[in-house]
């Protein structure tokens, strides 16, 4: 009798813990901002680029989009606030569901004017065509000189210009081991990074779990507005947007809800 008692208190007590973490999960997404209405590729929350070269790049990932139907989308804000700049990228690739829901294939350049910081996350089912060194070399090599300068437009253009040729196989990388080096606020640091060394550690793992089970515990509970879209992985809001852009004519008709699994890198300028 006290054994069942004790089991009954310990799957109450898991339930309240599994239940607050689920409400402060949803509620941090809720920080992060809703697809735009009419959705567009290139979002520029922090007025750090043109209006002018801002819809040059938006006409341009149109197309490309419109011919290969991989989204790559452009998001700037002012800051990501508590969040990790990489954690905030995937939260909102996921919340965005950016890419097809069949293919996979969305890419996000974030940057966080602010914070001068940026990131880049990419599709789970292309992350071969554009790996995680790539993703630095674009960072650094592109993004970042330009941005020294102040030159946004240029770092951003740079930069799905080189994913468009790494997703094309126009541009190949040339290493998959190599050096970054980064200027921090602290002083000059050097890290080296290898591509094919990424134990996944144990800490992920735990962690993964436990988001499986709040998952699980949140939709058997029937609860929020948007929707988990299963296998393909993204996260969708409430609002409504097409599935495919593929072939449009009259501008960019929406995400498809493609899935991100991690991939891709972050730095700063």
């Amino acid at each position: 009798m006290k054994y069942l008692l004790n089991k009954k208190l310990s799957t109450v007590f898991l339930l309240v813990i599994l239940f607050f973490a689920n409400s402060i999960a949803f509620s941090k997404d809720e920080e992060i901002p809703d697809v735009p209405n009419p959705p567009r590729l290139v979002n520029d929350f922090a007025n750090i680029i043109s209006d002018n070269n801002e819809q040059q790049l938006e006409e341009k990932l149109e197309a490309y989009n419109d011919s290969t139907s991989t989204q790559i989308a452009v998001v700037i804000v002012n800051t990501v606030g508590d969040y990790a700049i990489d954690d905030y990228g995937i939260r909102l690739a996921r919340k965005w569901a950016i890419g097809q829901k069949d293919k996979d294939n969305g890419i996000l350049i974030l940057i966080a004017k602010d914070d001068r910081k940026m990131d880049i996350e990419v599709g789970s089912h292309i992350e071969g065509l554009v790996s995680n060194y790539d993703c630095i070399r674009i960072i650094n090599d592109l993004m970042v000189p330009a941005f020294k300068q102040s030159n946004y437009y240029k770092g951003i253009d740079d930069a799905t210009d080189r994913i468009i040729g790494l997703m094309n196989g126009t541009f190949k990388s040339s290493s998959t081991d190599y050096t970054i080096n980064s200027n921090e606020t602290n002083g000059n640091s050097n890290s080296t990074y290898n591509s094919s060394d990424e134990p996944l550690p144990l800490w992920a793992i735990i962690l993964f779990i436990l988001v499986l089970v709040i998952i699980v515990s949140f939709f058997s509970k029937g609860g929020g507005n948007g929707g988990y879209t299963g296998s393909s992985g993204g996260w969708i809001s409430g609002s409504s947007w097409s599935s495919s852009s593929s072939g449009s004519s009259g501008g960019f008709s929406g995400f498809g809800g493609g899935s991100f699994s991690g991939g891709g890198g972050s730095g700063s300028w």
